[in-house]
């Protein structure tokens, strides 16, 4: 098997700190879902958030330890949920930047996914614009429900979070203001 191409987000880029943070979450899942060498949290194991507007919480990290051994949350929903999560936080940041390109539609269209319990959805008259990234294309003549994307989950059928990442180091490189935005925070 060849070595996958590496993928590197700088330092002073847009997306920089929430891939990052992305990519520390992940390194988590192997404590919590590995056999072998597995997290288990005991009953009294609470993760303790200091309030500001709220007083303090506690949460129990005991119930996500039985919740993962039911199989009811899967890695791979973790995974997925994730990679939403950071498809939406890097939308907000771009969205201003947004040159309705085909590449920065599709990121649109993921992120509206990623909105959507992680489905494409698309209003009755969308999609209205060319998206394509790669190999990647979502037919702008077909629209609404009658969309062949229309209810298909985005990340895990459509999207892998290795296509995501790939998708937002492409539209931080074709933005230069954006990323002298990230520089001056």
């Amino acid at each position: 098997m060849n070595k996958p191409a590496a993928i590197i987000f700088i330092h002073d880029g847009p997306f920089y700190e929430m891939v990052a943070a992305f990519l520390a979450a992940i390194m988590g899942l192997g404590p919590v879902y590995e056999k072998e060498n597995s997290l288990a949290p005991g009953p009294d194991t609470v993760a303790w958030y200091r309030g500001k507007v709220r007083p303090d919480l506690a949460v129990d990290l005991g119930q996500i330890h039985a919740v993962r051994l039911s199989g009811d949350l899967t890695a791979d929903a973790v995974m997925k949920s994730l990679c939403c999560m950071l498809l939406n936080t890097a939308y907000s940041v771009a969205e201003p930047y947004n040159d309705q390109s085909p590449a920065f539609e599709v990121f649109r269209h993921v992120r509206n996914a990623a909105s959507h319990g992680n489905n494409f959805f698309f209003k009755k008259d969308e999609p209205r614009l060319p998206a394509a990234w790669g190999a990647f294309e979502i037919d702008h003549n077909l629209k609404g429900r009658f969309n062949p994307l229309f209810g298909v989950e985005c990340i895990g059928d459509t999207f892998s979070p290795a296509d995501a990442l790939a998708l937002l180091q492409n539209i931080e490189r074709r933005f230069p203001k954006m990323r002298q935005l990230a520089r001056d925070r």
